[in-house]
């Protein structure tokens, strides 16, 4: 943030972002009418005149009275300054918080946020007993891409999946990038949805990008009870599907 162009537009704004919240502007003004207060009192005490006698016998004190905006001008310029900055880090820390829980390529989740929040399902699974699917989805075909169309299209094509695969899911389904062209999907649903989410996911990316998919479900708690035994169940029939399924057909097991 500019901190010299910020202050120039805040004095250039005497209200500030918000005349009644801005305390700043109000401590000002209160500030600066102590000081003819204080003025007119001292010269009142030495010269022991009225206050009336005493403006007539130094006009100048008059000026004194325009104090109060000036501070409050001043004040409220800085507030508004303060208020810039906590705007502007407020702005930084969230997209600190986005970068650490996204895939700077695609802009799912990572697998590290992915992971953060299957353990938090699980632990709500155990105390209201309600299931939930770990989906591996792997892209079949996508090597081709990028042996035959280099890795810039590659990049296109996987940010293209990406997308046709959130089109696929529910707001509540948690989407992320497991790593190359492998994603993971997490559903608090029992298998028949989950596969019925995949065949939803294989329609979409087909139409998308033409590439067939496979995907190996785990289910708590018949699969495991722990992350880790729900993500190796998934991946075991990812993998027996990868070995018999060649022919650009994908299913769900």
């Amino acid at each position: 943030m500019d901190i010299g162009h910020a202050v120039l537009g805040a004095f250039g704004r005497a209200h500030t972002y918000d005349a009644r919240r801005n305390a700043y502007l109000w401590l000002g003004a209160f500030w600066g009418l102590l000081i003819p207060v204080f003025a007119v009192t001292l010269a009142m005490s030495v010269e022991r005149l009225s206050p009336f006698d005493i403006v007539r016998a130094q006009p100048s004190l008059l000026l004194l009275f325009a104090c109060p905006v000036l501070s409050a001008v001043l004040f409220g310029a800085l507030g508004t300054v303060r208020h810039c900055a906590r705007v502007e880090h407020e702005r930084l820390t969230d997209g600190w918080k986005e970068l650490a829980m996204t895939d700077y390529l695609t802009g799912l989740y990572n697998r590290r946020f992915v992971m953060q929040n299957l353990t938090r399902m699980l632990v709500d699974s155990r105390v209201t007993g309600r299931p939930v699917t770990v989906i591996l989805i792997d892209l079949d075909g996508f090597k081709d891409v990028n042996d035959s169309s280099g890795h810039l299209e590659g990049d296109r094509v996987l940010c293209e999946a990406a997308q046709a695969l959130k089109s696929a899911m529910r707001r509540t389904d948690i989407l992320g990038r497991y790593g190359g062209d492998e994603f993971i999907l997490l559903k608090a649903s029992d298998r028949t949805a989950a596969v019925r989410l995949v065949n939803r996911a294989i329609a979409a990316v087909r139409e998308n990008t033409g590439l067939a998919l496979c995907a190996g479900i785990g289910c708590w708690p018949q699969d495991g009870t722990s992350p880790e035994e729900l993500i190796e169940a998934a991946d075991t029939r990812l993998l027996k599907l990868k070995r018999s399924h060649h022919d650009a057909k994908s299913l769900a097991r």
